[in-house]
């Protein structure tokens, strides 16, 4: 544990630096460049628990390691190569029978529809429903974290709410992955509020990638269920509506979506 305390602080330091370097960066909503690299130290802390993990655990066995980086590698792409335009999975779809070029959005979903079923499928068989709403949070919670992911520490904050609802369904975890996962969180918050660098594609979605394979098997079906029911509503919402105009529209959104963020 002490080992990947130490060395969170330097990961997230020479990742920012390394990708300024690369041009790995995107401008954001104030116009500022910032590197795409916290997706790094989230990767990065999820391999260290796979590689040592505390004790035996279905969300830190190969298979859910090899769908996450599958997910964070097809958000990188997005990130890389992916352009503003177009919106939504519908403005995806209309622009590839339009132009007849696939963009990286798509590209991504097909992928993560891939990633998603390849995971389900070394996994012992359960029945037909089980499987179809494990599929829908393989799927839908990376999707869902990346319509987040347009203003500093939304994904943060919808995440947070998440583990807290994970915790409290769950047995409690080891002293080792808690110390973990708070460590992560205070790098987020800074350098997300701070708007030193950001989550991007890569990041905001392997952050659903993680929690939709702990909500699959460290949860019971009524909260997956629940899960399920809130990811369809911010989808939908997402196809009709800006988050961040409905964020806007209401003023307690407003307050907590400022909260930790540094005014400059």
């Amino acid at each position: 544990m002490i080992p990947l305390l130490i060395t969170l602080p330097v990961i997230a330091y020479f990742s920012m630096i390394a990708f300024h370097s690369m041009n790995l960066t995107v401008v954001n909503y104030e116009g500022k460049l910032v590197p795409y690299s916290l997706g790094v130290i989230v990767l990065y802390s999820y391999a260290v628990l796979y590689a040592f993990p505390p004790y035996p655990l279905e969300a830190l066995s190969l298979s859910a390691f090899l769908y996450i980086i599958g997910i964070w590698l097809l958000g990188f792409i997005d990130d890389r190569f992916g352009k503003p335009y177009p919106k939504g999975l519908r403005g995806h779809i209309r622009y590839v029978t339009e132009t007849r070029k696939i963009t990286t959005g798509l590209l991504k979903a097909i992928g993560t529809i891939g990633f998603a079923l390849l995971y389900l499928w070394t996994k012992q068989p359960n029945s037909f429903l089980l499987n179809l709403l494990s599929f829908f949070l393989l799927t839908g919670l990376p999707h869902t974290m990346n319509l987040f992911d347009t203003r500093p520490l939304r994904v943060w904050k919808a995440s947070l709410v998440m583990t807290i609802v994970i915790f409290i369904g769950s047995p409690l975890p080891s002293f080792y992955f808690v110390v973990t996962i708070i460590a992560v969180y205070y790098i987020l918050f800074v350098l997300e509020g701070h708007r030193k660098a950001m989550l991007g594609d890569n990041g905001a979605t392997v952050i659903g990638a993680m929690l939709a394979i702990v909500f699959i098997h460290h949860t019971d079906l009524f909260v997956q269920i629940g899960v399920f029911f809130s990811i369809l509503f911010f989808i939908l919402l997402a196809e009709k509506w800006s988050i961040s105009t409905l964020i806007e529209s209401w003023s307690m959104l407003r307050v907590i979506d400022q909260i930790g963020i540094v005014k400059k």
